[in-house]
């Protein structure tokens, strides 16, 4: 008879609705002093006051909803809506809790403040950003899958600028450099239109301040140039990028979309992997994959984890053992206990830790980035500043060039086209993404730029051999016996002791069957 599985009773904290969640944040960050949520516009306002980190705040504000969204599974906050207890937390406001924050209604917005005096509001300043969608699923890589794809429009307005710039220059075609000039600043115009509305200006804004001050000058080909090679590298940026996430959703692309369900009578059933909670029973045939973390109920098997550990030996799995999501079934059928709900899986967990290393950019290329931010604003003024010198100062004309003398606005242009860093900003980047380009092709999968460049630095690895430097599949290379000569006898005792375990020992005995003349019976 098999043992009765020990009870583990789980304790966590009771979620909590959209209000409260809210006037935690605004306890914690005595900077911030309201939040309006719009579900019209989908956007999220916040008010602060003074010195505040508004990226980590509104971070911090992004996930507080995000999660409070999950927990209510849809259903709307009575609180919010003025009706007294929350079908969440099943409470309504206490009087502490009234004392310090307040809702109001108005026109489909809702707007929860600290409790403060009536001239304080005069003073916030409101700052906008979407707000965040709850999609349930099993991989976060489907998320944004036209995403990897997107370098082949990049790539095409790249060439097609290099083309018509090329052609532009050989037969002096002014309609050929304003199509270059079109290519070539697409997709940086849009990135300098977001950045814009943000109230910030980069190195971005200043290729296209440069590729303009040239055209203004009458240097065409320059600016076509700069252009050519800044949407070229950014083209390669989203290849590298691309790559590496296709190479890496396709680690992920088999994980299970339903789960076996049994009901309290034993009977059968299949859901969708994202609606399993904490608790259900499911039937895990041989040869399936865990959909979610859980622990073995019922039955005894092997599970090969070698998607998220790397390791191919299989792990034996017996009562009260915890199962992996994404791991292999291997012989046994199992019933398991769903101890988290897929968006918590370790698979998940794995996936979200490789997204967020993606997006970690190299220390180089950090401290680039911080450069060009503070080099545009510099470039920018000083060329300003300059043309009031070459104006008033030494008296040239302000814009119109003669034959002999230049007017103080071409020599601001090219004061801004010599200053241009795009070397410096293309650089670190493309040489980068290259490797982790060259590395995915070869089946290295980089982190992102970080790992990259730690890479120089490293001067000892260490390996786990099972496949990574071996297969993981054993053989046998050689019989010996003592006395010898019965070597075929040591091998068909061996094979006949092994024939019935799948073990990767066993297998590699077993193969020698036909050669020691084992019998299979």
């Amino acid at each position: 008879m098999a043992p009765i599985p020990e009870t583990k009773t789980v304790l966590e904290d009771p979620a909590k609705c959209l209000a409260r969640s809210v006037a935690e944040v605004l306890a914690e960050n005595p900077a911030l002093e309201a939040v309006t949520i719009d579900q019209g516009r989908q956007t999220i306002s916040v008010a602060t006051i003074g010195r505040a980190d508004v990226p980590k705040l509104t971070e911090r504000i992004s996930a507080t909803v995000r999660r409070a969204q999950e927990a209510a599974a849809g259903t709307p906050c009575n609180l919010l809506a003025g009706q007294g207890d929350c079908q969440t937390c099943a409470q309504p406001l206490s009087d502490l809790e009234k004392q310090k924050i307040t809702i109001r209604q108005d026109a489909g917005t809702t707007t929860i403040a600290r409790v403060t005096c009536p001239t304080a509001p005069k003073f916030w300043r409101w700052r906008d950003f979407p707000l965040p969608r709850v999609v349930q699923r099993d991989v976060e890589f489907l998320e944004h899958a036209d995403e990897i794809n997107e370098w082949k429009a990049q790539l095409a307005a790249a060439i097609l600028c290099g083309v018509c710039g090329l052609g532009a220059y050989s037969f002096n075609a002014r309609p050929l450099y304003l199509l270059a000039y079109l290519a070539g600043s697409w997709f940086t115009a849009q990135e300098v239109w977001e950045r814009l509305q943000k109230r910030a200006v980069d190195v971005h804004f200043l290729m296209l301040a440069v590729a303009a001050g040239s055209a203004a000058i009458g240097a065409w080909g320059e600016g076509a140039m700069l252009l050519f090679l800044f949407s070229f590298s950014g083209a390669l940026e989203h290849f590298a990028l691309g790559r590496t996430q296709r190479e890496i959703r396709s680690l992920f692309r088999e994980a299970p979309k339903v789960a076996t369900v049994l009901d309290a009578q034993g009977r059968e059933r299949e859901i969708q992997v994202e609606q399993l909670r904490p608790g259900a029973r499911l039937l895990i045939k041989p040869g399936a994959q865990f959909p979610v973390d859980a622990e073995i109920a019922k039955g005894e098997t092997a599970a090969d984890e070698s998607t998220l550990t790397g390791e191919a030996a299989p792990v034996e799995k017996r009562i009260g053992d915890t199962v992996l999501a994404g791991t292999l079934n291997l012989w046994g059928a199992v019933e398991t206990l769903v101890l988290r709900p897929a968006a918590e899986s370790s698979l998940q967990k794995i996936i979200h830790l490789i997204k967020e290393a993606q997006q970690q950019k190299a220390p180089a290329q950090r401290f680039t980035d911080r450069f060009s931010t503070y080099y545009t604003y510099v470039v920018l003024g000083l060329s300003l500043v300059m043309f009031f010198v070459w104006w008033l100062g030494l008296r040239l004309a302000p814009f119109a060039s003669t034959g002999v003398a230049r007017s103080a606005f071409y020599h601001t242009m090219t004061l801004l086209v010599v200053a241009s860093p795009c070397a410096l900003v293309l650089s670190i980047p493309s040489a980068v993404l290259a490797a982790i380009a060259w590395s995915a092709r070869h089946g290295i999968l980089f982190r992102g730029g970080a790992a990259v460049e730690k890479l120089a630095s490293v001067t000892t690895v260490a390996l786990d051999k099972t496949g990574t430097l071996t297969t993981g599949e054993l053989r046998v290379e050689k019989v010996e016996s003592f006395p010898s000569g019965r070597e075929t006898e040591v091998a068909q005792i061996a094979c006949a002791l092994e024939r019935l375990s799948t073990h990767p020992l066993a297998r590699a005995i077993t193969s020698l069957r036909q050669a020691a003349g084992c019998s299979t019976g």
